[in-house]
């Protein structure tokens, strides 16, 4: 397909090329108006500000406390993108942040916007990754030199051509924990005709969507204490309050039990929120999309009172309907559409239905819920505005049988007594229904799915990484990069490279040398593939989850959907060795994991099983450079991730546009470490050392926020090597230190700090922090 593209003001046309050479016009209108269809396509413009702003506004109340938050255009979530089938999207968007917002992971205050799910065939500069496909937007006003976006930042796609076709998707932030303080949106793909998998009509609303999220004590207090519907919810008598052991336990993956403590802001007659409302009628069939815009490691169940309901769609692909379904999980970065058909027989004079949203902080055993309600009310029912959940949760516990979509992979009895494809396709079978039992609609040619260019086997382990690899990313990002300017030898990249096409593709390895079976490495992790246009071959990846204990982590890859052929899990101890075994040494010689090719679902986010693998495809028909990373927030700002680069980039041929944005010049903010902003130390116990490179007057500030903990100046390198620390007295953060101005041979240029906190423990579990004083870092 042949694209041309106008991106001008509101005033303008764009046309499309087609692949037979004919331009459709497309009318630009408000984006607003895009929500009905037409018979004609469009460019919708909506116009974005991402501001930092306290929750005491409606349109961004949350649970009813006073916090700060980051909200487009003043809500949260933020404004709905609706938009049809064969529209074009332009979001201007603003980094309107002001003020100094600490986030958890030390994150500044540039951004940028990603639409979650959306393919960019032709604009993969358009994907909204900082140090991958762009530069991070800096606040406006701030007029420098090294300034290396458009501004307004011009987001969008072009539902034709860049593999963007009617579905559910959503857009955040994708700098830090942005999207965890409000920065998300639903973003919604009408279809123009009939909808096809069902007979009979249905109501197709997009107001009938349902963003969760979890809910946290502030910015830097990573507590949950609520959960979230469209932005909407309550927090009753007790509330969760932690300390840094249970919330780094809780950040990590691996769950914890919060204390429960009095509600100082419980007002029972005087709430500042309302539950999110749904207004249906008997008779009839509703289409609801379910958003997962969840933030760490807390699955949401989602059931609803005396109702059932059919799934046609996951993460934006219709799939095989799985009908009377009791209830659905979603983890981070989910979608779900489902199909609720309304009763007849209800009670007219009663209270109306809960739709209940249950998570746990404690995995996998299910302890210690959080959860809230929307309402579904049909005429003459009543809303009981005085509810607020209780911190058991008192009615959420959903009696037996079940039969359950997408069920967390972490139990193996669970995973072992699942429903197989095709017995879920009766509605009486109870039980689990787990993603690779799921089928596609529309079959796909098994010819074209088993065109295999290559096999990769990414483990994951306690340390957070993908094999032992901890994500760092170059101040040029990768998809600007032509390697002729900026060679590959002169920065820390590590990982696959993989030429040629199928079946004569050949794969190198490169890692640091500093890697070792005990230790992780920081590079900048990159598995790159051939790019074909024809008869194109598909690369595998193998995911190992090699910790019972784990995480069942959601796994996200930008660009396009992967299709999911296999998934297993194990009451054994596994790695990838095991794994690799079980794949290439069998009775076929390779591919001895059960593999369905016969119509596999697609996804762009799955939950990976602790003890267990999942097996996916990914065409490679999209050149850029791609994000693939764990959707847990956490985990991904700490390095969870790599790029998977498709094609080539170098000075006589370029597989992928880079659109209006600068190539081989370094942005104006580095890229930041993990665990921490340039001049940011988040300070709690079990964190990595600190360290960081600062050019002299920096001021760099130790964040924390309950008086647990202390900063001390060290006097030597032994001191900070061996935790000799005297100051055992607590205090409450922020800590700053600052720099000294001027490198004159008479003061240091490194120095230590640490926590005295335990007589030396807070400093040997992990809270110590080294800082470079230096004229230019590298």
């Amino acid at each position: 397909t042949t694209t041309t593209t106008t991106t001008t003001t509101k005033s303008t046309t764009t046309t499309t090329t087609t692949t037979t050479g004919s331009p459709i016009p497309k009318k630009t209108v408000p984006g607003e108006q895009c929500d009905i269809c037409t018979d004609y396509p469009r460019k919708c413009v909506f116009d974005f500000k991402l501001e930092m702003l306290k929750s005491d506004a409606d349109g961004r109340r949350a649970d009813g406390r006073i916090r700060s938050v980051l909200a487009y255009n003043g809500q949260i979530p933020g404004p709905p993108i609706v938009i049809c089938e064969g529209d074009e999207l332009l979001v201007n968007f603003k980094n309107n942040i002001t003020g100094n917002m600490t986030n958890v992971d030390g994150s500044s205050n540039v951004t940028t916007l990603h639409f979650h799910g959306i393919r960019e065939k032709t604009r993969p500069w358009s994907d909204g990754v900082p140090f991958v496909s762009q530069c991070p937007i800096t606040p406006e006003g701030q007029d420098h030199p090294k300034n290396r976006n458009p501004f307004p930042f011009p987001y969008g796609f072009n539902t034709d051509v860049d593999g963007a076709p009617a579905g559910t998707y959503w857009y955040h932030s994708h700098v830090g924990a942005q999207r965890t303080n409000g920065a998300y949106g639903a973003l919604i793909i009408k279809e123009k005709g009939t909808y096809a998998i069902v007979e009979e009509n249905i109501i197709d609303d997009p107001a009938n969507t349902l963003v969760l999220q979890e809910w946290y004590e502030s910015s830097t207090n990573q507590v949950p204490v609520s959960l979230l519907v469209n932005g909407n919810g309550r927090i009753g008598e007790l509330i969760n309050t932690g300390d840094d052991e249970q919330i780094t336990a809780h950040l990590k993956g691996k769950g914890a039990c919060f204390n429960l403590t009095e509600n100082k802001h419980f007002h029972p007659d005087n709430f500042t929120t309302n539950y999110t409302e749904f207004h249906v009628k008997p008779g009839y069939q509703y289409r609801f999309r379910v958003i997962g815009a969840i933030s760490q490691n807390l699955p949401l169940r989602l059931s609803i009172e005396n109702h059932t309901f059919t799934a046609i769609a996951m993460d934006s692909r219709n799939i095989q309907p799985v009908t009377n379904l009791t209830d659905l999980w979603l983890a981070a970065g989910e979608r779900y559409d489902i199909l609720v058909n309304t009763t007849e027989e209800y009670d007219q004079s009663g209270m109306a239905y809960k739709i209940k949203v249950i998570g746990y902080t404690d995995q996998p055993d299910n302890h210690c819920p959080l959860c809230t309600i929307a309402w579904l009310k049909y005429p003459k029912q009543y809303i009981d505005y005085t509810y607020v959940t209780d911190s058991a949760c008192t009615g959420f516990h959903l009696p037996s049988p079940l039969r359950t979509l997408n069920p967390v992979p972490n139990k193996y009895t669970a995973w072992k007594n699942r429903i197989k494809y095709p017995h879920w396709k009766y509605p009486s079978t109870i039980g689990g229904i787990f993603i690779a039992d799921l089928r596609e609609p529309k079959s796909k040619s098994k010819s074209t799915i088993t065109n295999l260019a290559n096999t990769q086997y990414i483990e994951f382990d306690g340390n957070i990484t993908f094999n032992g690899l901890r994500m760092s990313y170059p101040p040029v990002p990768f998809l600007l990069q032509y390697p002729f300017f900026y060679p590959a030898d002169k920065t820390d990249r590590c990982g696959s490279t993989c030429n040629g096409q199928p079946p004569k593709t050949k794969c190198t390895t490169k890692n640091p040398a500093t890697c070792t079976a005990n230790k992780y490495c920081n590079c900048q992790h990159v598995v790159k593939e051939p790019w074909a246009s024809v008869n194109v071959p598909w690369v595998e990846i193998v995911l190992v989850n090699n910790n019972k204990v784990a995480a069942a982590h959601p796994i996200h890859q930008h660009g396009g959907w992967y299709w999911v052929v296999g998934e297993g899990q194990f009451e054994i101890d596994i790695n990838s060795t095991y794994i690799k075994h079980l794949d290439q040494n069998c009775t076929a010689k390779k591919n001895c994991l059960p593999r369905n090719f016969d119509n596999p679902p697609p996804k762009d986010t799955i939950q990976v099983p602790p003890g267990g693998y999942a097996i996916i495809r990914t065409k490679l028909d999209n050149a850029g450079t791609w994000i693939f990373h764990c959707h847990i927030n956490y985990h991904v700002t700490i390095g969870m991730a790599m790029v998977l680069q498709v094609g080539e980039s170098n000075l006589k041929h370029q597989d992928w546009c880079t659109g209006p944005l600068e190539r081989n010049v370094e942005c104006e903010t580095p890229p930041p470490p993990p665990g921490g902003g340039p001049t940011t130390i988040n300070w709690y116990l079990n964190m990595e050392n600190a360290e960081r490179c600062v050019a002299p007057g920096t001021t760099v500030t130790f964040s924390w926020e309950k008086k647990d903990h202390n900063v001390n100046i060290l006097l030597n390198e032994k001191d900070y090597e061996h935790c000799i620390v005297k100051n055992t007295t607590k205090s409450s953060g922020d800590y700053f230190w600052t720099a000294p101005k001027e490198l004159d041979g008479t003061v240091p240029e490194t120095y230590y700090f640490a926590c005295g906190r335990g007589g030396g423990y807070h400093c040997m579990a992990g809270m110590k922090a080294k800082i470079h004083v230096r004229t230019a870092c590298t």
